[in-house]
C-alpha cells in the first residue's frame, strides 16, 4: 500500500497542460494557426516560427504581432477496481480532472530589407497552463483502497483459527484472539482527501536571420533559448476507516490503537502452540505497518533549467506555390529540484536532484498554394522527435513511434476587409499502455480549427481564432494494479482515458 501511495505523488513530475503539437512541444502559437492550422509555408507574420526562412519574400518594413490564447482542458479517467466498492459501494468509480491556461501570450517581430528578414519569437512553446486534479487520482485511491482489502483477508484468515479444535486452540486463547482482530474486520469502509496540481511551461525567445539565395530560394539560421518552469504540489491526507462502532476513525490512529492492543495481548500471542502462532504473528504485525503508511504525505517542489538549441529553415518561392521547411534540434533541458517538501521519499524529488525535460526535436514541412486570387489552399506536415528526447523517467522508451500531424487549411479573402479560414489536424500519437499514466496520458486526435482576419485599418490586422480537439478513448487493462503478496493477493483494474480540449485566441497584427 505504501508503494502505491509514493508512486501516485510520483506522477506529479509528469503532470502537463498540452495544447497542439507533440507530447511535449507546443505549436500553437498566433491566432492564424488555429483558424486555418497548416502553417508551415506561411508569408504572414507568424511566418516568424512556422516559416522563417519565407520572410525574405515579404515586402520590405516592421511587422509585429501580439496574441493570446485561452486553453480549457477536460481528463477523465474512468476506473474500474474492485477494492473502489469499500469507499463508496461501486467497483467503478470516474476521476475528473481539468486543466486551464487562461492567458498564454506570444509575441512575434520582423524586419525585412532587401535580401535579408531578422525574425524574434517570444513564447510558451512547451507545456503552457496549470491542471488540477481536486478529487485525486485513480493510482491515488487505489492504494487507499487496499487498507480494507488487506483488513478483511486478514479477518477471513484469522476465522479459520476459530474453527480450530478447543484441544488445538483453548477457547481463552480464542476469545483473545477475537479481540485483537475483530477491530481489523470492521475495518471494511475507506475515505480519503487527495489533491494534486502542477505547472508547467517551457518559455522560449527565438532569434534569427533569413536570406533570399535568388529569386525563388532562402533559407534560415535561428536559435532559440529556452527557460522550464515547473510546480508541483499534492497531498494525500485524512485517511480514514470504518470502526466496530460503525463511524470513520482516523487510520494511523485506529491501527495504532489496534497495534498496541497486540502488543499488550504478547503474552497470550506467545502461549500459543506453535503451529497456531506461526499462522497469527505474520498477520498481528500487518495494524502497525497500516498506522505508519496511512499517515499524510505532502510534497512541494520546484523546478527550473536552461537549454539552447539551433534551427534551420528553407523556402522555395514560385509564383502562387510556397513550400517552407523547418528543422528544431532537441533542446536539452534538465530542471534541478528546489523542494520544500517530499515526504514520498522519492530520490526524483530530493532538493537539488536534476530531472530530464527536453523539448524534442521538430521537422515542420508545408506548401501553400493560391488556387483562386481569393483562396488559398495549404498542406503541413509535423514530426516530432520523441523516442530521441529524454523524459522524466525515461518515459520515451514506451513510445511505439513518434507523434506525426497532417495538416490541411484553407483561407478565403471574402471581402476587402474580412478574412475566412478554416482547417483540419490529424494527430497520430505512438502512445502506449506502458507509457500511459493517471497524470500524464494522450490519444491521437483529431482538431478542427476556423476563424476569421478582421483588416481595421491597412496596417492592423485582428484575428479570431476557435479550436476544438476530438480524441479517442484509450483503454488500458493491467493484471497487476495492486497486490499485497503476503497475503497472496494481486488485483487486476480496467482504466478508460478520455480527453476533451478547447483553444480560443485572439491576435492582433500590425504592419509598419
Amino acid at each position: 500500500m505504501k508503494r502505491k501511495l509514493l508512486t501516485g505523488l510520483l506522477a506529479l513530475s509528469s503532470l502537463t497542460v498540452a495544447q497542439a503539437g507533440g507530447l511535449l512541444n507546443n505549436t500553437s502559437l498566433h491566432a492564424l494557426y488555429l483558424r486555418s492550422l497548416a502553417r508551415n509555408a506561411s508569408l504572414a507574420i507568424d511566418a516568424t516560427y512556422y516559416n522563417p526562412a519565407g520572410l525574405v519574400f515579404t515586402p520590405d518594413g516592421w511587422r509585429f504581432s501580439i496574441n493570446s490564447q485561452t486553453v480549457l482542458q477536460r481528463r477523465d479517467i474512468e476506473t474500474t477496481f474492485a477494492p473502489f466498492a469499500y469507499g463508496g459501494g461501486s467497483a467503478t468509480k470516474r476521476f475528473e480532472g481539468k486543466a486551464t491556461a487562461p492567458i498564454v501570450p506570444t509575441l512575434m517581430a520582423s524586419y525585412k530589407r532587401g535580401d535579408w528578414a531578422f525574425s524574434a519569437v517570444a513564447g510558451v512553446f512547451g507545456g503552457g497552463g496549470k491542471a488540477r486534479f481536486t478529487s485525486g487520482l485513480p493510482q491515488f485511491e487505489s492504494g487507499v483502497a487496499m487498507i480494507p482489502t488487506i483488513t478483511q483477508a486478514i479477518a477471513q484468515q484469522a476465522s479459520g483459527l476459530a474453527n480450530l479444535p478447543d484441544a488445538v486452540l483453548p477457547p481463552m486463547a480464542k476469545v483473545g484472539l477475537s479481540r485483537v482482530l475483530n477491530p481489523l474486520k470492521a475495518a471494511n469502509k475507506y475515505s480519503v482527501d487527495s489533491q494534486l496540481e502542477g505547472l508547467q511551461y517551457i518559455l522560449g525567445l527565438q532569434l534569427g536571420a533569413s536570406y533570399k539565395i535568388n529569386a525563388h530560394l532562402s533559407a534560415y539560421l535561428g536559435a532559440r533559448l529556452s527557460y522550464a518552469y515547473n510546480t508541483y504540489s499534492g497531498y494525500i491526507r485524512d485517511i480514514k476507516v470504518s470502526g466496530e462502532d460503525g463511524a470513520m476513525h482516523s487510520a494511523p490512529l485506529y491501527f495504532g490503537a489496534i497495534a498496541a492492543g497486540i502488543e499488550a495481548a504478547k503474552p497470550m500471542i506467545n502461549g500459543l502452540p506453535d503451529a497456531v502462532k506461526q499462522k497469527v504473528q505474520p498477520l498481528l504485525g500487518v495494524p502497525a505497518l497500516l498506522a505508519k503508511n496511512s499517515t499524510d504525505k505532502h510534497i512541494e517542489v520546484k523546478q527550473t533549467g536552461l537549454g539552447l538549441a539551433p534551427i534551420l529553415g528553407l523556402n522555395f518561392n514560385y509564383e502562387g506555390l510556397n513550400i517552407g521547411a523547418r528543422y528544431e534540434f532537441r533542446t536539452a533541458i534538465e530542471v534541478k529540484n528546489k523542494t520544500k517538501s517530499n515526504d514520498s521519499g522519492m530520490s526524483q524529488f530530493a532538493d537539488g536532484a536534476r530531472v530530464a525535460n527536453d523539448l524534442p526535436a521538430v521537422l515542420g514541412l508545408g506548401a501553400s498554394y493560391r488556387i483562386l486570387p481569393t483562396l488559398t489552399a495549404a498542406v503541413s506536415y509535423n514530426h516530432f522527435f520523441e523516442k530521441n528526447a529524454r523524459m522524466a523517467g525515461d518515459k520515451q522508451k514506451a513510445l511505439e513511434h513518434d507523434t506525426n500531424e497532417y495538416l490541411f487549411g484553407l483561407e478565403w479573402n471574402a471581402l476587402s476587409w474580412l478574412d475566412v479560414s478554416g482547417g483540419v489536424q490529424l494527430t497520430r500519437k505512438g502512445v502506449s499502455d506502458a507509457y500511459q499514466s493517471n497524470i500524464h496520458f494522450d490519444m491521437s486526435s483529431t482538431s478542427y480549427g476556423l476563424g476569421v482576419g478582421l483588416h481595421l485599418t491597412k496596417e492592423i490586422q485582428l484575428n479570431l481564432a476557435y479550436m476544438i480537439s476530438s480524441y479517442k478513448d484509450h483503454m488500458k487493462e493491467v493484471k497487476a494494479y495492486a497486490s499485497q503478496p503476503a497475503l497472496g493477493i494481486t488485483l487486476p483494474a480496467k482504466e478508460v482515458y478520455s480527453r476533451k480540449n478547447q483553444i480560443f485566441s485572439v491576435g492582433l497584427d500590425y504592419t509598419l
